[in-house]
């Protein structure tokens, strides 16, 4: 990979964010892709023991999150009938990610943020002194894309939000989005190697102007997301393909695989 920022340290926290599109099958509501949320489990395993890793994980909502906002939405449900079937959903899908990283050796703890965090805008919230003890603790905190009460109604916090501001609560340098694509593209349909975050706003703002052109689903999201949530510590993110056994477990182990490091 090109040049830039390449931080060869081991140990220390870092936030990981499993997209949905990779633990579970969005073509089917409610599946879970367990054959590559295991190996993926494994990776990460792996990785932690050899680089003296500790993760904080969060998953986005995937086929059980997303689907259920859909189906609440078209129904025309009430905030407590939305509110407590998404919650539902999303607690599902954390409880069946939790049994693979347990199997895996991980040790994880479940943190719903609709318990724990109070959302404001594109800021999660959250009360990440629990996640740290967590960590001291030796175990692997996880929490997820949910929904909360607000207004009177219905919100979503999003796992890349939660990324970002639990990668500055628990003073990661970098962290890592793991999606089922090769990292972000540009115009010319190749994955960057890098790209600060000002050139991936220039990306997005073209994409959106482009037919038929995408970088990588939910970009604008998280480019947001890094802009309302970065903090001076957070130097880089890194968006990773998941689907593709063993580069996550090379870009934990040695940061050059494929992917795209995104510099802030």
């Amino acid at each position: 990979m090109p040049g830039g920022q390449r931080d060869g340290r081991q140990g220390g926290v870092l936030p990981i964010k499993l997209g949905g599109s990779v633990i579970t099958d969005k073509e089917r509501p409610f599946s879970l892709r367990l054959a590559v949320a295991e190996r993926v489990a494994w990776e990460l395993a792996r990785a932690a023991q050899e680089q003296g890793l500790s993760y904080v994980i969060v998953l986005g909502g995937g086929s059980y999150g997303h689907a259920a906002a859909k189906m609440v939405r078209e129904a025309g449900a009430s905030a407590p009938e939305a509110l407590s079937i998404v919650t539902g959903a999303m607690a599902e899908l954390a409880l069946a990610a939790a049994d693979v990283f347990s199997m895996a050796g991980l040790r994880p703890v479940l943190y719903p943020p609709h318990a724990f965090c109070r959302p404001r805008g594109l800021r999660p919230g959250c009360d990440w002194g629990l996640v740290v003890e967590a960590l001291k603790a030796g175990v692997t905190p996880v929490t997820y894309g949910d929904a909360y009460p607000c207004g009177g109604g219905w919100c979503i916090v999003s796992g890349d939000e939660l990324l970002v501001e639990a990668a500055c609560a628990v003073g990661a340098s970098r962290a890592v989005y793991v999606s089922d694509v090769d990292g972000i593209y540009g115009p010319d349909g190749r994955v960057l190697g890098e790209a600060s975050l000002q050139e991936l706003r220039g990306l997005a703002a073209a994409a959106g102007r482009r037919s038929g052109y995408d970088v990588t689903g939910g970009l604008a999201r998280k480019i947001a997301a890094l802009a309302e949530n970065r903090c001076p510590g957070l130097a880089s993110v890194w968006v990773v393909n998941g689907m593709r056994e063993g580069r996550l477990y090379r870009l934990l182990s040695r940061w050059d695989a494929e992917a795209t490091l995104v510099t802030l």
